[in-house]
């Protein structure tokens, strides 16, 4: 009983939401069996202590005292709780967006021609949409529903001589606009990662259309209108610019799941710019993780992503923001998923010792994630490791250390694009070790292949080394 859909459901259910399902439940209007009451307050009350047995045969004996157990007696109850939990939960969603609440409303009124009321609905609904904090496509498609419902009620009352007709088909135009740009823009991010294929449709010319009514104005639209030239246009910085201004601007009109999306597309496309080694976009992306975590938008349930935290962090530090690194590596590692809080922590921190040439400070804190069982945490382990040998001219510790990487890359299971990241720095770190540093000629000719060799962790890294 305890790995029941009905158990996991009420399990994720708030104290307060439990105490609403209780009285929604004791409602004869949603249910009409005392024993799915006793049912739930069965489960509630033995979810309290997280060590309580809970199986269908107390649970009968407490619905059902003095009778012999029926199994299929205490299955109808669970999957009568279960269906009046379901529709609670339909409930809570159907009935947290006010303006929508008062649409129906306007459209009962409308088809039982109580004009008065009806009237005085689409008014409340005007005023709810006009104070709606969020301005995303629901919004927008709330304002196509009620414009919608203005003209039913002019066709119901054969005032047809003028109507607004024009005004309900911008609004749909804007509301499928929006939501037809985010999913496209979904669709092109996966395609990227995964190498999937779609077929975008008629995107060309909701784009085409986008332009001719200058409709990127509108920040439902406009934000998505810019991830969408930037995924396609990529060595245009101009959409990137572009983006992040937007984001920044109109981030509190949108959901917090929606803004959490946006703020991912904009930073894997900044990303995306300083691995093709156009550092000036990397100002505007550090701008994005520092609004986007402060904010929240960039938090999942309380918690940073170690890949935000590191990403952060990184940029900082390639911008030589020493101090503000420094508050972000303590300001928010309690944020992180208390499973990889440790590594991450240590390996930031010493990170941002290498970064100020504090080596020992550095290397020691690297002691703790050089054996980490988390294969991406000991890649970057190691090419942080690998460096600082360099760096510090321990060659021998270096050639160990490439073996060892070598021999890790082959025996570790991870996906073929990250095998050629490390694989191709690995080939640059061997040619840069046995580089002759009076041979100009060989020198240039690993500066070429660096600068051309895509994907290469760490390109600027080598770049700087044979400069130097």
């Amino acid at each position: 009983m305890k790995n029941s859909k009905l158990v996991s459901i009420i399990q994720t259910l708030k104290e307060d939401e439990r105490r609403q399902f209780s009285r929604f439940i004791n409602s004869k209007l949603f249910n009409q069996h005392k024993n799915v009451v006793l049912l739930f307050e069965y489960i509630r009350s033995k979810l309290r202590y997280r060590t309580s047995v809970m199986d269908k045969t107390m649970a009968f004996e407490q619905l059902f005292p003095n009778e012999p157990y029926n199994d299929k007696k205490i299955r109808d109850v669970m999957s009568y709780l279960l269906k009046v939990l379901e529709q609670f939960l339909a409930y809570q969603e159907l009935y947290q967006n006010k303006p929508s609440e008062l649409i129906a409303l306007s459209t009962s009124y409308r088809k039982r021609q109580l004009w008065k009321l009806f009237d005085s609905s689409v008014k409340r609904s005007s005023s709810a949409l006009e104070k709606a904090p969020t301005k995303d496509m629901s919004f927008h498609y709330n304002n196509y529903q009620l414009e919608q419902e203005k003209y039913f009620a002019l066709i119901d009352k054969k005032r047809t001589t003028a109507t607004n007709l024009q005004v309900v088909a911008d609004h749909l135009d804007i509301s499928y606009f929006a939501n037809r740009l985010r999913q496209t823009c979904s669709m092109l991010s996966h395609k990227n990662v995964y190498k999937a294929e779609y077929d975008f449709g008629i995107i060309h010319q909701i784009i085409q259309e986008v332009n001719r009514k200058q409709l990127y104005n509108i920040p439902a639209i406009g934000i998505y209108y810019y991830v969408y030239l930037a995924l396609t246009e990529t060595d245009n910085p101009n959409h990137f610019n572009q983006l992040q201004q937007k984001i920044i601007s109109n981030g509190h009109l949108f959901s917090q799941e929606e803004i959490r999306d946006i703020y991912l597309h904009a930073v894997n496309i900044g990303i995306r710019f300083i691995n093709k080694d156009q550092h000036e976009q990397m100002s505007a992306t550090l701008e994005l993780y520092k609004v986007g975590v402060e904010q929240g938008y960039l938090l999942t349930n309380g918690q940073i992503s170690r890949f935000t935290y590191k990403n952060a962090i990184a940029i900082g530090l390639r911008l030589e923001e020493y101090d503000w690194a420094k508050q972000f590596i303590e300001s928010y590692k309690d944020l992180l998923d208390p499973v990889y809080k440790e590594e991450t922590y240590h390996f930031n921190l010493a990170k941002l010792n290498y970064s100020i040439q504090a080596y020992d400070k550095a290397l020691s804190l690297l002691m703790t994630t050089a054996l980490s069982d988390d294969a991406y945490v000991n890649f970057d382990t190691k090419i942080l490791l690998a460096k600082m040998y360099y760096e510090l001219g321990d060659l021998d510790a270096l050639e160990a250390l490439i073996g060892n990487f070598q021999t890790f890359i082959r025996r570790k299971q991870v996906i073929s694009y990250h095998r050629t990241n490390y694989q191709n720095f690995i080939n640059c770190l061997n040619n840069l070790a046995n580089l002759n540093p009076f041979d100009k000629q060989a020198r240039a000719a690993l500066t070429s292949e660096v600068n051309t060799l895509n994907p290469l962790p760490e390109k600027y890294w080598f770049l700087k080394q044979l400069k130097a």
